[in-house]
């Protein structure tokens, strides 16, 4: 019966400190007294949710190794979080957003240069540590998960203003911009601790239906909450001719689809104004766009609750043919137990 092998001097629960001294660490430079350094020094010590990097170690609770390879793993959950600190400060140059988590932007509070350098920088820093470490394996996971990142988001600039984007098109699109870097935390968080390719498989289908709802429900917030409480300018994404999931599944209404098929021509015009706003919220609101994307939010969480479920009867099994133990399945308990949890705050919308 396969037990943890106890080689690691960080306790699990002091884990995100250690993802937090590796950040710091990777991003250290010499760039003090330049905005570049400012904007390094400011997305490090930013506190975000470190969603991504809680997620990954989660995962890897999954694997018998989880304790010997902690400090590893640790590295890995930084390099994901540096990963998606760049992809953010790259969107808000791209989009010319002012704001992010209702503070100004980094390319609006330092500049778009420093932005582009920042972000460079942490992209190259990540490649650097994984070349130094000798992580060939999650190096090639990691860049080509930054490849569907751009091609997501590549794939939603080539539908910008378009009247006759699919919902398919625009889940295409945030699978790759979104929900892909999700995939990968999971998938190396598994892979990290040593759990089997069905499982490393199916944990990284976990982290891409999490991802596609973390960007429904982003979505959904934006004609159900006002600016303060979102933190950036509602309905610029309409403005900018990116059509999200409300505004595509009320278009399929028959009345409000009409009004809201004329507001996505008069915006591909750029003649949509702040006097069209209310026009098309109440077309949204009536044309069941609110009410379908919580649906498919909650289509997703179920997913995941039944491919948890699924993972953890396949787990009891292995325990009764001796191919597991029961401390390791106690853990997986506990971070299944968790990520109900973040699916129980994200049924709440």
């Amino acid at each position: 019966m396969p037990e943890r092998k106890s080689t690691s001097f960080v306790p699990r629960d002091k884990a995100m400190e250690r993802v937090k001294y590796y950040i710091d660490k990777f991003t250290s430079n010499t760039l003090e007294g330049t905005r570049t350094g400012a904007v390094l020094c400011d997305v490090a010590g930013s506190g975000g949710k470190m969603i991504r990097p809680r997620l990954l170690l989660l995962c890897s609770t999954f694997g018998p190794d989880q304790d010997a390879q902690i400090e590893t793993l640790c590295m890995y959950a930084a390099m994901i979080e540096m990963t998606h600190m760049a992809s953010l400060i790259h969107d808000d140059i791209v989009d010319e957003a002012s704001y992010r988590r209702g503070k100004p932007s980094i390319q609006k509070k330092y500049g778009k240069d420093a932005a582009v350098y920042a972000g460079d920088f942490l992209i190259s820093r990540v490649n650097y540590w994984l070349a130094v470490e000798h992580q060939n394996d999650v190096a090639a996971q990691l860049s080509k998960t930054v490849e569907e990142m751009c091609m997501g988001e590549i794939g939603q600039a080539m539908h910008r203003y378009d009247a006759q984007m699919t919902v398919d098109q625009y889940l295409k699109n945030i699978k790759g911009k979104t929900a892909s870097l999700f995939r990968a935390a999971c998938m190396i968080g598994a892979a990290g601790s040593g759990c089997d390719q069905e499982t490393v498989a199916n944990l990284g289908k976990l982290g891409e239906y999490i991802g596609i709802i973390f960007q429904l429900r982003d979505d959904l917030l934006d004609f159900t909450s006002d600016s303060t409480a979102m933190g950036k300018e509602t309905h610029k994404d309409f403005y900018d001719g990116i059509y999200t999931m409300p505004v595509l599944l009320a278009r399929q209404a028959t009345e409000d689809g009409e009004l809201l098929k004329d507001l996505m021509e008069k915006n591909s015009d750029r003649k949509f104004d702040r006097g069209d706003i209310a026009l098309l919220e109440q077309a949204v609101k009536r044309g069941g766009g609110i009410e379908g994307t919580i649906a498919r939010i909650h289509e997703y969480t179920s997913i995941c609750r039944k491919l948890l479920d699924s993972m953890m009867t396949l787990d009891s099994e292995r325990i009764d043919t001796g191919e597991d133990s029961e401390p390791i399945h106690r853990e997986k308990e506990q971070s299944v137990l968790t990520i109900r949890r973040m699916l129980d705050r994200f049924d709440d919308v």
